[in-house]
């Protein structure tokens, strides 16, 4: 009788903190990034009342009998699933659809989360609302080559809203735009044929941030072969003291019968500009198509139809102020400046573990590691399964609600099964020693 009444009373109190559990889930069920946790039970050691018997001549052996005392927590775990994404249309934002969790620094201590709702601090530091726990992430750093690396050791984002940039003069020019193949060539020495003329027009700009427009003359030459010629709108390239002069302003292109330019017969093309009071400055004419990126060579062509000017390139632009951001998939905050020009900041780091379940709680829906959840890998996004960032996005909490309230009712049934336990224990021990009357 005293066996049982104990054994009801571990049960009440496992179930007691599966609710207690449940009560936890429901709780946060609008928390955003918050990760639920589920209530496994184990019974406790059992009496043996009479041990096994094995078979002996004619007779059979015997099962084990043995009495329950009862049962425990033995495990709550952390379910680590992904929660639904919610548009937010706060640009600091951010959600990741993966395994990877964002790395935030308090103080000496790094902690873990998958809460994206941050914000911006009076230093313009990225941080987690709520807590001012400092987002980390790599910066950047550019290679000899001109190449964006990212590496070395974590450090806090900082998104310097309303930051100048300085102006930076044009030093490449990408074309894109068909020559008419069809149009009469131009008799050298001779006046042309406006039909055998094409001009394009490409904004550019000089060590101030000054802008200019570039002019960029065709002329059929013969079969297959143009000359270009390059000016500044609004000077006259025969004065004797231009106020932009222009060096190698000129030169010929040749195009094969697939109406794509012969590379060997056109080399690369560089264009000297020199001002008073500005810095010379040496242009690279791309005609390849290269500039856009691509490896097919489509810049400038030669087919049979009507002439076009197609969208170019240029990498200059004028000073300018940072008035926007935002993050991509790979975790890059890109800033971007109200002259059109846009620049890597930092990288978003992650962190993934070999056993999330082995992950602390610690409060703001914050983790940090533990002896058995591995050390963390901090990685990129993208990275080693770590997942994609959603920006201005948020996960919610992976509380199911339906399901919750069918744990509690399971929980709260059996809470008041294990106390009928002890009630009628409790009346059987007093009809015991109701016995002795």
């Amino acid at each position: 009788m005293i066996r049982s009444l104990l054994t009801g009373v571990s049960g009440v109190i496992a179930h007691q903190k599966k609710l207690d559990v449940v009560g936890n889930n429901i709780a946060n069920v609008n928390t955003t990034g918050f990760k639920k946790s589920t209530v496994a039970f184990q019974d406790l050691l059992s009496q043996m009342d009479r041990g096994a018997m094995a078979p002996d001549g004619n007779r059979g052996g015997v099962n084990p009998r043995q009495v329950g005392l009862g049962v425990k927590v033995g495990a709550i775990q952390t379910i680590h699933t992904q929660g639904p994404l919610t548009f937010t249309g706060n640009r600091t934002d951010m959600a990741i659809q993966g395994e990877g969790y964002f790395v935030v620094r308090a103080g000496n201590e790094q902690y873990y989360t998958r809460a994206g709702n941050f914000v911006l601090d009076g230093n313009s530091d990225l941080v987690a609302s709520g807590n001012g726990y400092k987002v980390q992430g790599y910066e950047k750093v550019m290679g000899e080559d001109g190449e964006e690396i990212w590496g070395g050791g974590l450090v806090d984002i900082n998104i310097p809203m309303g930051q100048k940039i300085e102006a930076k003069s044009t030093t490449l020019v990408g074309y894109r735009c068909n020559l008419d193949a069809r149009v009469p060539s131009t008799t050298p020495g001779e006046e042309a044929d406006p039909e055998s003329v094409h001009r394009t027009s490409s904004v550019i700009y000089d060590s101030l941030g000054a802008e200019h427009n570039m002019i960029t003359v065709w002329t059929k030459t013969g079969d297959n072969t143009w000359q270009w010629d390059v000016s500044i709108e609004g000077e006259d390239p025969e004065a004797e003291t231009p106020e932009i002069a222009v060096t190698g302003g000129s030169g010929t292109v040749t195009f094969g019968s697939d109406g794509k330019i012969v590379l060997e017969e056109s080399p690369v093309i560089t264009v000297g500009f020199s001002a008073i009071g500005l810095e010379d400055t040496e242009i690279e004419l791309d005609f390849t198509g290269k500039a856009f990126g691509k490896e097919t060579i489509d810049g400038v062509t030669q087919y049979g139809s009507a002439f076009t000017t197609k969208p170019y390139t240029q990498n200059g632009y004028k000073m300018g102020v940072m008035n926007d951001f935002q993050v991509s998939e790979d975790g890059t905050l890109v800033g971007i400046y109200d002259n059109g020009h846009v620049d890597s900041l930092f990288k978003v780091s992650m962190a993934m573990f070999s056993n999330p379940q082995g992950l602390t709680k610690v409060g703001d829906t914050a983790f940090a590691r533990s002896i058995n959840s591995g050390e963390p890998n901090i990685v990129s996004a993208t990275v080693e399964g770590a997942g994609t960032i959603a920006g201005s996005t948020t996960e919610s909490s992976n509380v199911e609600i339906t399901e919750e309230f069918t744990q509690m009712i399971l929980a709260q049934r059996g809470y008041q099964s294990n106390a009928r336990v002890i009630t009628t224990s409790d009346s059987v021990l007093e009809e015991a020693i109701n016995l002795k009357r």
